[in-house]
């Protein structure tokens, strides 16, 4: 029997660091079981108190109550995402259920829930402070949302639909995970890959040997190769076979995420019926800024007549790109990125592909952090001394540069491995705000999965990397910058239509010409980026906007039309369910056993269910509020630190609109983006 001490069991008193490098498996389960059994005590010790209930002694109290449970959780669910090896996976069958029994157990106690109501009803004695209130008013309402005033019939139905829900998600996610690894395309054909940018050709080899077929190339559907092969590749038919294997992944066979889809689906609108509402959307709005179907039924009336014919137009001159180069008139949707990219080096002279050298990834690192500091002041300084899951992450102690204070640590993980999870986030590891009694800053992690380095080529991005880099650095200045004194309004802990909006509010300093001239430095003599590219950078800045926005609002509607729908309304087929709703807002007819629901992570294994939209919603508001640094100058310190003060500081701790016209003056102007995107005829403001 092994003697080693279990690291997890340290966290119970531990802010951080997160032992990262030192946990095992089997370390899991003995640290979830021992603090959910202080969190149940410390549950116990808030409604047995004989004191009368006041904020500290019930809020305070319960937001501390879990801590430790936080704090190990933390770190299973983010091995999970970026570590998911079989033991992982199975340990997601058994860990997800027995927190969802704790949450349960907390938000059905009644005794607690009546000390709540208590607090609320002394409020105005109390004299609270805003984000007191707000603390008080989010639990009052989540202790409602989540069946506090329930029988306790009613309130045993609701844990086991939970339980189920807590279960049925990783499942989804698991499957999209190995059906994602399950596919490869390997070629001799060096004709075909030469076409193919340098770096896709080195990681298709190098991911060859790691076959043990190094006279071949290996194509797979993680994002990079999948990217550049759909791209690049001349063949047709071997690009309708990739982006065939993409579009079916979980349809039908072993990862089937079919049945799934339909539990997830019952699940939530069984839990929405007993819980009052009318359905899943109907409950989410609830604590959205789109707060009710009419809100979010008049932005679909603006946007839809103005990006539909836009998109229509954008798909005609890709078709007719085609046609010119091979007589046939039927554009496929395998063919899309590929003439697209024919199509961009046609109008603007610019590939994707000339612009890498520019945008190695360790430079571009350097250009986010040198936005941080240019707009808020900040520096990031590289510590060797946090512990990391993987070589390849590298941390930063972040702090204020006019007196060295601290901000908090940023994580670094930047490429693919086998056992992480497609696509790019931010993961607050340990959130600011009371830890122990104490305001503690945060650690913030950064994932994703960039065209990794290979040989003796470093990491060379493309410009959509890059944004995604900027995106993700977004988020993590909202949680890096939060000044709240409670966890569960800090940071990101917003309204789920508030939270894209700095994350894509910093993607817009990447096509600014004069940060361009400054920070895109060639990764072998350190040149700027030529003039000449940078006219062709904005050129091309709203090139198939319109068919862009489309697939957004697409599946945005796909998304709300799952969970409005009664289950048994569905129907049989739910592949022919997803191409009815989708009819009007689909670019391409539907194509057999091709569906986006069964591997729609966003909806039914993360956080988007009934909320997709607010991506196109946050581009909204954060349009309108990069047009006041357009203004007023893109650096223009008044402007960052309102920016700070009044948005990213503020966390969820005031209602998102307040924040917005606290900073902006006015509410949202909902043709921002239109115009941003030349999809409106520019107007003054």
């Amino acid at each position: 029997m092994s003697t080693r001490p279990n690291p997890l069991l340290a966290l119970e008193y531990d802010h951080h660091p997160l032992p990262l490098d030192s946990v095992q498996t089997d370390d899991f389960m003995p640290a979830i079981e021992a603090a959910l059994v202080q969190a149940r005590k410390s549950i116990q010790a808030v409604t047995a108190n004989p004191e009368p209930p006041d904020f500290n002694n019930t809020l305070t109290a319960l937001e501390a109550a879990d801590e430790w449970l936080d704090r190990v959780s933390s770190v299973f669910y983010h091995l999970l995402h970026v570590d998911a090896d079989d033991a992982i996976q199975a340990l997601a069958k058994e860990i997800p259920p027995k927190l969802s029994e704790f949450r349960n157990d907390v938000i059905l106690d009644k005794a607690l829930y009546a000390r709540i109501e208590a607090v609320a009803a002394r409020k105005e004695d109390l004299q609270l402070d805003p984000e007191q209130a707000t603390v008080l008013e989010n639990h009052l309402q989540s202790f409602r949302r989540n069946g506090a005033s329930l029988s306790e019939e009613d309130q045993q139905t609701l844990r086991q639909l939970d339980q189920d829900l807590s279960t049925c998600s990783p499942r989804f996610a698991e499957h999209v995970l190995k059906a994602t690894q399950a596919f490869a395309l390997w070629t001799d054909d060096a004709d075909l890959v030469g076409a193919l940018p340098q770096s896709a050709q080195a990681a298709a080899k190098s991911a060859a040997k790691e076959g043990n077929r190094p006279d071949e190339w290996k194509f797979t559907l993680d994002a990079p190769s999948l990217t550049a092969f759909l791209t690049y590749a001349p063949d047709a038919a071997l690009r309708k076979q990739m982006w065939t294997a993409y579009g079916s992944r979980c349809v039908e066979g072993e990862y089937s995420n079919q049945d799934l889809i339909r539990s997830i689906l019952d699940l939530r609108y069984r839990r929405a019926r007993l819980l009052g509402y009318d359905d899943h959307v109907h409950y989410t709005l609830e604590r959205r800024m789109a707060a009710d179907r009419d809100t979010l039924q008049a932005f679909y009336e603006r946007m839809l007549p103005v990006v539909m014919p836009a998109a229509k137009r954008d798909l005609e001159a890709i078709r007719a790109c085609k046609q010119a180069e091979t007589g046939e008139e039927t554009l496929n949707p395998w063919d899309y990125a590929f003439y697209a990219e024919k199509l961009r080096q046609e109008q603007f002279d610019l590939t994707q592909e000339e612009l890498r050298p520019w945008f190695e990834f360790e430079s571009t690192l350097q250009a986010v952090f040198s936005l941080g500091s240019r707009l808020f002041g900040l520096t990031f300084v590289k510590v060797d001394n946090l512990p990391v899951n993987h070589p390849q992450v590298r941390t930063f102690r972040v702090e204020q540069a006019e007196d060295g204070s601290e901000i908090g640590h940023l994580y670094i993980d930047p490429f693919p491995r086998k056992t992480k999870k497609p696509g790019a986030w931010m993961v607050p590891l340990l959130g600011q705000g009371l830890w122990g009694g104490k305001v503690q800053r945060p650690s913030v992690g950064i994932v994703c999965n960039f065209t990794p380095p290979v040989d003796d080529q470093p990491a060379l991005l493309t410009m959509d990397e890059a944004r995604t880099l900027f995106h993700e650095f977004g988020h993590a200045l909202h949680e890096l910058l939060s000044e709240c004194r409670f966890r569960s309004v800090a940071g990101t802990s917003v309204y789920w239509d508030f939270v894209e909006l700095p994350s894509q509010l910093m993607e817009n300093w990447l096509q600014e010409p004069d940060f361009l001239r400054e920070y895109a430095r060639h990764y072998q003599d350190d040149t700027p980026l030529p003039d000449r590219y940078i006219e062709r950078i904005l050129a091309s800045k709203t090139f198939q906007k319109g068919y862009q926005a489309a697939r957004q609002l697409n599946f945005g509607l796909l998304d709300l039309a799952w969970y409005s729908t009664p289950p048994e309304e569905l129907g049989a087929d739910l592949i022919a369910f997803e191409q009815e709703v989708t009819r009007n807002t689909s670019l391409f007819p539907p194509q057999p056993g091709i569906a986006m629901s069964p591997s729609f992570q966003h909806i039914f294994s993360g956080g988007y269910a009934s909320g997709y939209y607010s991506y196109k919603w946050a581009e909204v508001l954060e349009a309108d509020v990069y047009s006041s640094f357009q203004e007023k100058g893109l650096f223009d310190p008044h402007t960052a630190r309102s920016l700070r003060e009044e948005l990213l500081s503020k966390g969820g701790s005031r209602h998102p609109m307040d924040l917005f016209q606290a900073f902006r003056g006015r509410e949202p102007d909902p043709d921002a983006l239109l115009r941003r995107d030349g999809l409106l005829e520019s107007t003054s403001l």
